[in-house]
């Protein structure tokens, strides 16, 4: 029994041997088939001198024929971008040789003894490409905004990959390409140069009318826990993706002109209702971009809860460090850049071309 089996291996071998032979002989070896060839070639990193451009938007308008003619249409005419006109607009940055890197890669955190020093540090870059850094506000998609303009939530589809939901009439649906977060993947996939090293961008979140969607503001409800488990487990999957979060405050308020007693119970929600859910981040984006680092108090507290990287609105090229902090600036695109902006050589993209019909001029 045992000399069959040695037999009957002997032969399968054989026949393996002649089959790879086989194999082997119909392969044309020339430079094109050769396997170095199978691999891109990756492109010559160099370190970036100039300025690195922040930009950030608002949740897209995914439904103009309803925002625009409700009676908050000012509102979304002056503070969002429409779906078509976001998606206009990663093409011509694209075509700008503008590429996504992560917020991490520019600056360091040194701590020494006693002090803790927030340090600027170039980035690599293909050469020849711009670094750009993006980020969201308010992506908890408020009632008013779901209700005229935008997609109602972000969800995990059958295939793991992040999608919007909207409800309608019919039961709601999926999207990839209404929202800032899923047509930037679907951007991605496309355009995979378009990312260094997989960045993607920030998503900056308050708390009064929950995240990303889902009701975690309403913490006494019998579904709070359903709602807060579905929410974690869409920022874990944008974390694999490699989207970084932010602190945009818990209710939103201006900064510098409310109480410390305010100040304080704002900071505080944000860490009871939001940061379990997001995870630790030592990132803050002002509301309004109103900073405090002129009041030195409301800064320690912030800086004591382990925010050390601050932004808030302007050129989208201005940083300042300080003590055991960083600033820096971001530009807006909506709206109001579009009528700022628009003929002006200086604009980052054509506007003209990237102006949704559907826009009211």
């Amino acid at each position: 029994m045992k000399f069959r089996c040695r037999i009957l291996f002997c032969i399968s071998i054989l026949l393996l041997m002649l089959s790879c032979a086989s194999l082997e002989s119909n392969i044309d070896i020339t430079p094109e088939n050769d396997i170095l060839d199978l691999y891109v070639q990756e492109p010559e990193m160099i370190l970036y001198e100039g300025p690195v451009l922040h930009i950030f938007f608002h949740a897209l308008v995914a439904r103009p024929e309803t925002a625009f003619k409700s009676r908050h249409r000012e509102h979304f005419l002056e503070w969002y971008v429409t779906a078509h006109e976001y998606r206009k607009i990663l093409d011509e940055i694209y075509a700008g040789n503008y590429v996504l890197i992560d917020i991490n890669e520019i600056y360091e955190v040194i701590t020494t003894e006693n002090r803790v020093m927030v340090a600027y540090k170039k980035p690599l870059v293909p050469e020849g490409k711009k670094p750009m850094i993006l980020s969201i506000d308010d992506l908890s998609y408020y009632d008013i905004v779901k209700r005229y303009a935008s997609v109602h939530k972000l969800v995990i589809d059958n295939k793991g990959n992040i999608a919007a939901w909207t409800d309608n009439e019919k039961g709601g649906e999926l999207s990839y390409d209404l929202d800032v977060v899923t047509y930037l993947e679907e951007f991605i996939k496309k355009h995979p140069d378009f990312s260094v090293r997989g960045a993607r961008g920030i998503i900056a979140l308050t708390g009064f009318e929950g995240v990303l969607g889902y009701a975690t503001h309403k913490i006494n409800d019998a579904g709070y826990e359903e709602e807060k488990q579905k929410a974690i487990a869409v920022v874990n999957r944008l974390k694999q993706l490699g989207w970084r979060f932010a602190s945009h405050s818990w209710g939103h308020p201006h900064l510098p002109d409310i109480s410390i007693e305010q100040f304080i119970a704002d900071a505080e929600r944000w860490d009871r209702e939001v940061r379990p859910i997001l995870g630790g981040t030592n990132l803050y984006i002002y509301p309004y971009g109103e900073g405090v680092e002129g009041n030195e108090q409301k800064h320690r507290i912030l800086r004591e809860k382990n925010f050390n990287v601050f932004f808030g609105v302007g050129t989208g090229t201005v940083r300042t460090e300080g003590r055991g902090y960083i600033y820096f600036s971001r530009r807006n695109i909506d709206g109001v850049y579009f009528r700022v902006f628009r003929n002006r050589k200086d604009s980052l993209f054509n506007i003209e071309n990237v102006f949704d019909p559907a826009r009211p001029k």
